[in-house]
């Protein structure tokens, strides 16, 4: 004899039925709809440190992109039946289909044209989404929504699993709806598996399963063994990996996983614990939650919401409130129809932060203990465990900080994202400090197992997957690239490998592009190591032979060239003058000045990139006012085309425009030129004036209106308000303080 108990993937109501069910006629024999293949983990599922959300993470060892994933929640049917069968010694079986064939059917239907069934737009809604139509009939919006408030939050006294054999029976008999070969399948396997337990002797199995699929194994004697045989043939079972991970709500409530994903998980978790008074503890939460963020919530206010929710669900004819009335009473009582603190409530409260737990004694890969055992030594287990964004501030002067830093960049390099590098705010502009966003994903468990193929721990592991990418390439960029990658993850065993790779590269390199692309990154580098506590004296060495090669390169470069790639020299010339700023051991200042100033003198150079050169020049000291003025009059006289003194112009005042308000000379130049300038030739480079001035900051642009409002005649004096506003014996006050400061004593 064997009972089917048609149950809704991660519905609380559903757990709460099944129990009463199996405590009534207890069975011996427990068979559960979950891949054959990921029963070895339940040898585990009874353990006191399992706690859930978590999930069965089931692989294939020799191609670790096929994985998938079995969650259970607190409220989850096959978890209440599972923890039931174990606790009272009952035989608990996994009757799907294995996930290994399932693999299988998959790799079979890629690259093969399906003949299709008949197409769904063509189907009544009814045969199309059987449950959605009935759930239409009843008034809801949505098949979950009616499920829901039929099955789930009602308190089913009744035998309710033969109602829904009896409803799904109908649908399927009645409406003639073609299942996918993958449901047959399955559905195939499912019997084949209740077939064996009664043949093994048992007297009592209680099968549980989704319960679209309680039709096709209630009425076992309708289904022929050889006609399910004949579904089953070709497939092939494999070994596949079963083990524990911890999950969460966020991600239950993504649709993802094994046959699974509520929008609800946090609600759910309520119903199912405190089904009777659900209503009222949310509205206590919610009130609770709004008064820890700062917004006014009372209990008054959470008494009224819960009559209101309840009032609403009578109107609708409804046996309880639903997540739907919650929400419309939430934003009417506490919101005040503001939709930001319901985005909140959402999130906490609906959906929900909560994280399962996994005990470490559970087998693991040698790669994942080291992990969690860094994580715990570094003191990130809150952050690793928590479902909720983390951001942290990292200061490597500090031992701890620089060894989570050292590990957050190694799992970058194994591809494991837990941390992203943020911008630094405005009072973290030094080298020491990096802002870190932590976010441990579920599936990035899968990751980790993927890069045990390259060591046991996450450093070994990084060193040898960045040297196995380091031999796939011979290009100066992406060397470079793994370099940084290998400092900033404290790699030292393949970084000096790197730096010499790196140096047969730029040996070998003729192109003074990729000297100039590669030079920042150098310089980078070079201040890492002196923050980082690497030597990178070999890198030094590389910049001091690179460095020379572009000032003697440069000149002939930038020669008749068109403005796309104009600007791309632009970028680089920037970025390498930072760079060499940097770099005063490294390299003189010198030579690079006197590369600049032969491209600002060169007539066959871009004149974008002639002005600026120019600029730097000046912002160097190396030219001074007077000959700046004079290669501007020079570019801007040009009689040929006012195109090309509008991009000079571009590239001088880059990046700021106080030259032209501190220099009047400059200025007047410049002012002359546009007004001598014919309409036709005006017309034509206003557009680059435009992007030239655009870059400026507001009181820039306000100061320059008011220079060209004023046209030639001399600069107002300052106002006598403002002079007599300084206070000279309030300044001497401070000036003693000012000379110790600067060492002026």
């Amino acid at each position: 004899m064997y009972h089917i108990y048609g149950i809704r993937h991660h519905g609380p109501g559903s757990a709460r039925s099944l129990l009463r069910a199996l405590e009534a006629a207890p069975p011996d024999c427990l068979l559960i709809e979950a891949p054959a293949d990921a029963e070895p983990a339940l040898e585990h599922a009874w353990h006191p440190g399992i706690i859930p959300p978590v999930a069965v993470l089931l692989y294939d060892e020799k191609d670790l992109s096929k994985a998938s994933y079995l969650p259970f929640a607190e409220f989850s049917p096959e978890w209440q039946a599972i923890r039931y069968g174990l606790a009272r010694g009952i035989p608990v079986l996994f009757m799907d289909l294995p996930m290994s064939m399932q693999f299988q059917m998959e790799e079979d239907k890629q690259g093969q044209m399906e003949i299709p069934l008949p197409s769904s737009e063509n189907e009544e809604p009814i045969v199309r989404d059987p449950m959605g139509y009935i759930a239409e009939i009843a008034g809801f919006s949505d098949s979950e929504r009616w499920w829901e408030a039929t099955f789930e939050q009602p308190g089913h006294e009744g035998d309710i699993f033969s109602a829904i054999i009896e409803l799904h029976t109908a649908l399927r008999d009645e409406l003639g709806r073609q299942e996918t070969r993958h449901n047959r399948v399955r559905e195939a396997y499912m019997r084949k598996t209740l077939r064996q337990a009664l043949a093994g002797g048992y007297k009592n199995v209680a099968v549980v399963c989704g319960a679209w699929h309680a039709p096709a194994l209630n009425r076992l004697a309708r289904f022929q063994p050889k006609d399910d045989n004949a579904l089953l043939k070709g497939l092939r079972k494999k070994k596949i990996a079963a083990t524990w991970i911890p999950w969460s709500y966020k991600r239950l409530a993504f649709q993802s996983g094994y046959r699974a994903g509520v929008v609800s998980p946090a609600w759910y978790a309520l119903l199912f614990s405190r089904r009777g008074e659900a209503v009222q503890w949310w509205m206590a939460r919610v009130a609770g939650l709004l008064r820890k963020e700062g917004f006014n919530a009372s209990a008054a206010q959470a008494m009224e919401a819960a009559r209101l929710a309840q009032a609403l669900a009578a109107i609708r004819q409804q046996p309880v409130a639903g997540i739907g009335e919650m929400k419309e009473a939430a934003l009417a009582v506490f919101c005040e129809g503001n939709e930001e603190p319901l985005q909140l409530i959402e999130e906490q409260l609906v959906i929900g932060n909560e994280v399962g737990e996994v005990p470490a004694d559970i087998p693991q890969i040698p790669l994942q203990k080291d992990l969690e055992s860094r994580i715990r030594s570094l003191r990130l287990a809150k952050a690793f465990r928590s479902a909720v964004p983390e951001t942290k501030e990292l200061d490597l002067r500090k031992a701890n900080h620089l060894d989570i830093s050292h590990l957050l960049h190694q799992l970058n390099v194994l591809e494991i994202p837990w941390g992203k590098v943020l911008e630094a705010p405005e009072n973290r502009l030094g080298s020491f400090h990096e802002n870190w966003r932590l976010e441990w994903l579920p599936e990035y468990v899968i990751k980790v197992i993927e890069a045990g193929m390259w060591g046991n721990t996450v450093h070994s592991a990084a060193t040898f997957y960045i040297q196995k990418r380091a031999a796939g390439t011979e290009e100066l960029s992406s060397l470079i690239g793994l370099a940084r990658e290998a400092l900033l993850a404290g790699i030292t065993n393949a970084f000096n490998p790197l730096v010499g790779r790196i140096e047969d590269a730029a040996s070998l390199t003729r192109d003074i592009y990729y000297l100039m692309d590669a030079l920042p990154v150098l310089a980078d580098i070079a201040r890492y190591g002196d923050t980082r506590q690497t030597d990178v004296e070999s890198v030094r060495a590389l910049i001091r032979h690179i460095a020379p090669r572009i000032c003697i390169g440069l000149p002939a470069a930038v020669l008749h060239i068109e403005e796309e790639p104009a600007r791309e020299w632009h970028r680089l010339i920037v970025q390498n003058n930072r760079a060499i700023s940097l770099l005063g051991q490294e390299l003189s200042p010198q030579q690079w000045i006197e590369t600049l100033d032969k491209i600002a003198r060169a007539g066959g150079a871009h004149p974008l990139i002639r002005g600026l050169c120019s600029r730097m020049l000046f912002d160097r000291s190396a030219h001074p006012p007077p000959e700046t003025a004079r290669l501007m009059r020079f570019a801007l006289s040009a009689a040929d085309e006012a195109q090309s003194g509008a991009l000079w112009l571009e590239g001088f005042l880059y990046g700021s425009g106080l030259l032209l308000i501190h220099l009047p000379a400059l200025w007047a130049i410049l002012d002359e030129w546009v007004a001598e300038m014919p309409a036709a030739h005006f017309d034509e480079i206003l557009p680059l004036l435009r992007r030239a001035f655009s870059e400026f900051t507001p009181p820039e642009r306000e100061k320059m209106l008011r220079l060209a409002r004023r046209g030639m005649q001399e600069p107002e004096k300052n106002d006598a308000s403002v002079e007599t506003a300084f206070d000279q014996k309030r300044a001497k006050q401070v000036l003693p303080t000012v000379k110790l400061l600067l060492g002026l004593d």
